[in-house]
């Protein structure tokens, strides 16, 4: 026998003593009986309160609900910003702790919090009765939920640290990621003419590079969960059981200027590039001046400059592993910003979300990875690119190479029917011949 909530049971106790009145009413009625009743209007003042009590009851999802649910998680919020307290109290996080649970500085906080705050989906809507909690809080939801990684980035655990519902740390967000998927266009842009000689300079003069304006890297993000699709084992990477592969295009400043996600993780790093923009209208975005530099598992062309592969059972002459060396000393860069994005955003580790068959579960997904690039640019421009050792497991092995003089020439854009090791053999002949 189902059982009947306290709310339902409220309801069928005044349906029925309406039910009782309006027979008793009658029955006075036809006797013509009006003194068992007493004071007629005090009769109808009891039976308009019983109605009004029915609907207001009727209208309401619950009977009451408990203020825990929102004065505790608002002292939460609180509490963690800081807000309502005296100068004498000691902060309840200190600077370290605040960037520990929400993965960036106060100060970096309240400037993301003023760039969405004024989006449309934080906005009242007519149907809405009650106001959207601060956008801040919502905010702060978010930032913790992509700063742990796995099962720690699960909905009761969210839950048991913000004392907010489920559903509402889902929804909060939700909206947060919306607002800040609005800002990328402003975050995630590939740089202009100008832009790009301030990078080639920056480069050369610190690396010895001409021309480079970028670096290219391919990664995987892991999943925790296995797919639940037909192509399930194609997503069984190299290294991990289960991930994506994404490839990363940062700048000399570890600024991410383009990425591709969505690939299962046994694509190869090559293979995804040729899939970007970059390489399908590489006249757009490089012209005949400018290139790339990536690691061997890209192939060479006119903009893309890899280090020299080893076939199995030979060796590298010296000129060329001492080349493999010095595009190294600018490859780590491309490390190090992956490092620090996904040393940032744990949940890049082991994304919490499952792949199925239906295409939107796999573009939430990539909805929460674009939102943490966007969020990695943001800190970036904002110079709050520092984070803990201990985020990343990588050592800072770059550094600066002496500047070199050669051959101007080099500095000459490249015809476009020249062969496509053209690039990478006038660089390999200056650095042999200038450098080495």
């Amino acid at each position: 026998m189902p059982r009947l909530s306290l709310r339902r049971k409220v309801l069928e106790n005044l349906a029925r003593l309406q039910e009782e009145r309006a027979t008793k009413k009658a029955i006075r009625g036809v006797l013509h009986d009006e003194s068992s009743e007493g004071n007629s209007t005090l009769s109808g003042l009891l039976n308009t309160g019983i109605e009004d009590a029915y609907y207001a009851v009727s209208g309401r999802r619950y009977l009451w609900r408990n203020k825990y649910r929102r004065g505790k998680s608002e002292a939460i919020f609180h509490r963690d910003l800081n807000i309502n307290q005296t100068e004498e109290q000691l902060p309840w996080l200190n600077d370290d702790e605040f960037l520990e649970k929400y993965r960036m500085h106060r100060s970096s906080f309240w400037e993301l919090v003023d760039r969405i705050k004024d989006h449309s989906i934080f906005q009242k809507k007519a149907k809405q009765k009650k106001m959207q909690a601060p956008v801040a809080h919502q905010l702060l939801v978010l930032l913790h939920y992509l700063g742990t990684s796995g099962s720690g980035a699960s909905n009761p655990r969210i839950r048991n640290v913000f004392w907010i519902g489920r559903g509402t740390a889902q929804l909060y967000r939700n909206r947060c990621v919306i607002a800040l998927r609005s800002l990328r266009d402003q975050t995630i842009y590939w740089p202009d003419d100008n832009e790009k000689k301030v990078i080639a300079r920056r480069i050369y003069n610190k690396y010895g590079w001409p021309n480079c304006i970028a670096i290219a890297d391919g990664t995987l993000f892991p999943l925790t969960f296995e797919p639940k699709s037909v192509d399930a084992p194609d997503y069984s990477g190299r290294k991990f059981a289960y991930s994506l592969t994404v490839m990363i295009v940062n700048d000399d400043q570890k600024r991410i200027r383009y990425y591709l996600a969505g690939f299962p993780g046994s694509a190869h790093d090559n293979r995804v590039y040729k899939a970007t923009k970059l390489a399908r209208s590489s006249q757009q975005f490089f012209g005949t001046k400018y290139y790339l530099v990536g690691d061997s598992a890209f192939e060479t062309s006119m903009t893309v400059v890899p280090a020299f592969k080893c076939p199995r059972g030979h060796t590298l002459d010296d000129h060329q592993m001492k080349f493999n060396t010095q595009l190294g000393k600018l490859r780590v860069l491309s490390e190090h910003t992956i490092g620090i994005l996904k040393g940032r955003f744990p949940w890049l580790r082991s994304i919490p979300m499952q792949i199925s068959d239906d295409p939107m579960f796999l573009k939430r997904i990539l909805k929460y990875i674009d939102c943490c690039i966007i969020l990695h640019n943001i800190l970036i421009n904002i110079q709050d690119e520092d984070v803990p050792e201990e985020w990343i497991d990588l050592d800072d092995d770059a550094s600066d190479m002496a500047e070199a003089t050669g051959d101007e020439g080099l500095m000459d854009p490249i015809a476009d029917e020249a062969p496509k090791h053209e690039r990478r053999n006038r660089l390999f002949e200056y650095f042999r011949d200038f450098v080495f």
